[in-house]
């Protein structure tokens, strides 16, 4: 992916997020999750994103 330019891997991107949304629907949470799996790596290595919100809760009191 380190080779691919910016257009490309936005492109790469949406088709696997595409890919797991089409397995989802098809009920093959396996292929989903193995998917999900993927665009984490990817977006580790391309942005150094965890692929988690990284919302931390408002503690109330």
């Amino acid at each position: 992916y380190e080779s691919m330019s910016e257009k490309q891997v936005s492109k790469e991107i949406k088709r696997l997020e595409k890919a797991m949304i089409d397995h989802a629907k098809n009920l093959e949470f396996e292929k989903a999750a193995q998917v999900r799996d993927q665009l984490r790596i990817l977006k580790e290595q391309l942005f150094g994103a965890g692929g988690s919100d990284n919302v931390v809760p408002i503690a109330r009191g």
